[in-house]
């Protein structure tokens, strides 16, 4: 009689290989290190194996083990398992500050740097002194675009005391650091402080302080600074190069820009990114090379992405190219189309150009996918309190001391020679007015003018804003850092300004 084969059901599931090798490791005696196993793992659930094993093996007490294993998990390519990193942390009781290291330049690689501050906290508090590998992975998250919003600056400043207190003021990487912190706070005098008090600097110290003056609108400072690091015989980087294309881009310099870009291969070969890429597509377009800088995305060796496009679209935007806008967000429709900001862009050109046809469209073709628009948002800290304002929140506002401030002070704005441009207001339905009113709450003005109210004369003002800083409002910036004899520092998505004397670092040209 033929043999009847055993249910389906009844049948065990075959072994992955990732789980063959976890049986032969078990059967191993003495039971072998698993941390062979860390880099074949290619999800959560292997990493919750090798974890499950390690029981088993009595390592879970092990911190060097533990160091090496979370230390993985924060910078595995393959997955995002900084949250699953900080669980293992969380069920040590005795960590070490190389487990708290770890953890903190985890979060600096990782999309949430400023979780690293409460991190520093819990490190003092279990009595540990940071080290020089402490500093530069905190620092960092202070610089972060969330940390500028709740005041990382003050933070940022009580960690370059306490590292003057304990002799690593002389640390390079922990400088280099502090250089980065300071510039991307807005304190570009700090940056240039402790630039200067070093008594070595290798090729991050001096990248990181190219790149605060190119961020900072010193273009040709940037420029001197590359030529005192030739001099001092220090090889640059493709951070060097970011930072010279990037002065070169916000102060005009084509030639020079080409010369810088050129080099990175020709003398010191290294191959551009991305974001180099970049730079001279944004140096292009704002001279109004805007055919020349098509064609540069056209013809790159690599697969242009959304944003090389977008800047050239913003550059159309400048020249008010509406024929080449409509052929650039083309193509950044074939790779994303759900930006509300490219619809936004074209939108408002249509509208200078007087084509109300094609803005309709747009609008239209937002509604359809269901794309949303960012709104303008500006942040102000104070006392420890971050104040966020957003365009149009004065429209509605009736009788607030900010609403009846900023309606005296545009008048007095007016009487040095401001004039509201209602031209950037594109509803073809709102009257001269109605135009004006919707500039004067913009939510640079309105972070400003809280400023005004609730600091001391003389001190400086700084706002962070999300999206570029508007036309109008970097005008009344101007006049309000004349008439009020304050310096406004302003971080928008692209650079800093810094308003003083009625005038701006970026001459006008951003």
């Amino acid at each position: 009689m033929a043999t009847v084969p055993s249910p389906i059901t009844s049948i065990s599931p075959p072994k992955s290989k990732f789980n063959e090798k976890i049986s032969r490791f078990e059967t191993l005696n003495p039971p072998q290190n698993p941390l062979s196993l860390l880099p074949k793992c290619t999800s959560l659930k292997e990493l919750k194996q090798i974890q499950a094993f390690t029981i088993k093996t009595h390592l879970q007490n092990d911190l060097n083990f533990l160091t090496k294993f979370i230390n993985f998990c924060t910078k595995s390519p393959t997955f995002n398992s900084m949250e699953y990193a900080h669980k293992l942390f969380d069920n040590i009781s005795q960590p070490d500050v190389v487990l708290f290291n770890t953890m903190a330049r985890g979060y600096s690689r990782s999309n949430t740097p400023i979780q690293a501050i409460p991190l520093f906290s819990q490190l003092l508090s279990f009595g540990f002194l940071p080290d020089d590998y402490t500093f530069p992975s905190v620092l960092k998250a202070c610089s972060s675009a969330k940390a500028l919003k709740e005041g990382a600056l003050d933070l940022g400043k009580w960690m370059h005391e306490y590292v003057k207190k304990n002799g690593l003021d002389k640390n390079i990487k922990v400088s280099t650091a502090l250089i980065d912190m300071y510039a991307k706070c807005g304190s570009l005098e700090d940056a240039i402080c402790v630039f200067e008090n070093m008594c070595i600097r290798d090729t991050p110290a001096w990248s990181a302080m190219i790149v605060a003056y190119a961020t900072h609108g010193k273009g040709y400072k940037a420029i001197e600074t590359f030529e005192e690091m030739r001099k001092a015989g220090v090889q640059p980087d493709e951070i060097t190069f970011l930072g010279l294309l990037y002065a070169c881009s916000h102060n005009g310099l084509v030639d020079e820009g080409w010369r810088f870009f050129s080099s990175m291969s020709d003398k010191y070969s290294i191959i551009p990114g991305i974001k180099h890429y970049g730079c001279m597509v944004d140096l292009l377009g704002r001279t109004g090379n805007l055919d020349e800088a098509y064609k540069f995305i056209d013809e790159l060796p690599i697969k242009p992405t959304p944003i090389l496009w977008r800047t050239l679209l913003a550059a159309c935007s400048s020249h008010g190219d509406v024929e080449l806008g409509k052929r650039v967000i083309e193509r950044i429709f074939e790779l994303d189309d759900s930006h509300g900001g490219d619809y936004v862009i074209l939108s408002n050109l249509c509208a200078r150009a007087g084509r109300w046809e094609d803005v309709d469209f747009l609008r239209k073709l937002m509604n359809d996918r269901g794309v949303v628009k960012v709104p303008g948002c500006s942040s102000i800290e104070m006392d420890n309190v971050v104040h966020e304002f957003f365009s149009g929140d004065g429209v509605n506002t009736i009788s607030t001391s900010l609403h009846k401030a900023l309606d005296e002070l545009m008048k007095e704005l007016k009487m040095v020679g401001y004039v509201p441009d209602t031209s950037l207001v594109f509803h073809a339905e709102m009257g001269e007015a109605e135009k004006e009113i919707s500039l004067r709450y913009h939510s640079e003005k309105l972070a400003i003018g809280y400023g005004l109210l609730n600091t001391p004369p003389g001190s400086t003002i700084r706002v962070v804003k999300n999206l570029r800083v508007c036309g109008d409002c970097h005008s009344a910036a101007k006049h309000i850092s004349q008439i009020f004899d304050r310096q406004i520092i302003l971080r928008d998505v692209q650079r800093f300004h810094h308003f003083r004397n009625g005038k701006c670092s970026c001459g006008d040209f951003w």
